[in-house]
Order: structure tokens, then sequence, then C-alpha cells
């Protein structure tokens, strides 16, 4: 006698098979030739002012030995010969906007703000005019100093007489350090691959 084969009721809820995600590729690409010296240091003086776009690594370090090295080479040549020191001093701020600029492209490279260079700025601006204020009516007795002593001396009583102000310069002075090493371990971080709101990657193409 054969037997009523009663329908089996639905199965909810059953467990799929495991199935392993597919793996995340990234497009291969191959980074260009790094930038010789000669085209770092044309391409920076280049874009004086040009603090929009990116910079590899090769085009900002290549320019920042460049002044690193102009720089100490007239401080030795004015320490033989002083009127060089006029030649040093403008050299040094002939630089300043081209070095904030490359430094801001060359932190767009790792998708970083370059208000991290204008905060540096600003502390470098800080520092300068606390000084020429707090010092600035006693340079005719710093420069007729004749030791250590008497320096030390006219520092601490223009300090005295201006406390706002010296602290100002201390802040100003801290905040260039501290910003100083954030801003130089930006530099030394690898170009981003492929193209972010500042423009597309010098280095990777």
């Amino acid at each position: 006698m054969e037997q009523n084969q009663q329908p089996q009721p639905p199965v909810f809820n059953q467990p799929r098979e495991f199935q392993p995600a597919a793996p995340q590729y990234q497009p291969r690409v191959t980074p260009s030739p790094m930038m010789d010296p000669v085209t770092a240091v044309k391409t920076c003086l280049k874009k004086y002012f040009d603090f929009k776009g990116r910079a590899r690594r090769s085009e900002f370090w290549w320019f920042a030995l460049f002044v690193v090295i102009v720089s100490s080479v007239l401080s030795y040549l004015a320490g033989l010969v002083p009127a060089i020191g006029y030649l040093g001093f403008a050299f040094g701020l002939a630089v300043v906007i081209p070095e904030l600029s490359a430094l801001t492209r060359r932190l767009h490279d790792t998708n970083r703000s370059g208000w991290w260079v204008a905060l540096l700025g600003l502390c470098i601006a800080g520092y300068y005019a606390a000084f020429a204020v707090l010092l600035g009516p006693n340079v005719e007795m710093l420069a007729g100093a004749t030791d250590a002593m008497s320096m030390a001396s006219t520092i601490v009583d223009a300090v005295q007489s201006s406390p706002t102000t010296a602290t100002v310069m201390l802040c100003c002075s801290l905040g260039v350090i501290l910003l100083t090493i954030i801003n130089i371990i930006f530099a030394i971080i690898d170009s981003k691959w492929g193209e972010n709101k500042y423009g597309p990657s010098p280095k990777y193409h």
C-alpha cells in the first residue's frame, strides 16, 4: 500500500554559503622619474606665487637643499666680507615666498590642507613683529655691546619692560618649532596616487 507523501513545509532563513569578498585592487601605476635638482629649483622659482596644485617630494626637497646650501655659503662669506651679509639677508627674504608655496603644494600632494603652512607663516610673522617691538628700541645698545653679558643684560631689561610682548614672542617661537616639525613630517610622506581636490598627481600618472 502506497503511503501518501505529505508536502514538506518551507524552511526559512537557511544559511547561505560563505562567499569571500572580492579583493579590492588598486590600478597599477608607474611613478614618473624623480625630478632633477636643476629642474626642481627652476620649477619652484617659476611657481613663485603658486600656492595651488601639487608638488612631489623631489621638487620640494631639492629646492630646500638649494636654499640651505646658498644660505650657508653666503653666511660663511659674510664672516670674511661683512658686506656680503646684506646679500645673504636679501636672499633669505627672496626665497621665503617660494619656500612657502612649494611646501603648500607638497602638502597638497599628500592630500593635506595648506593651512598648516599658513599657520607656520603667521607664527613666523608674529615672532618677528614681537621681536621688533621688544628689541627695536635697544638696537643701538645691542650693536654696541662688547660682550655677551652686556647683550644679555640689555635683553633682560627689554623683557622686563614689556612682559606681554615677550610672552607673545615666546609663544610664537614655540609655535614655529612645533609647526615646522609637523610640516616636515607631512613633507616626507609620499605622493598620493590619483587625482585629489588639488589636482592630478605629479608622480603617478
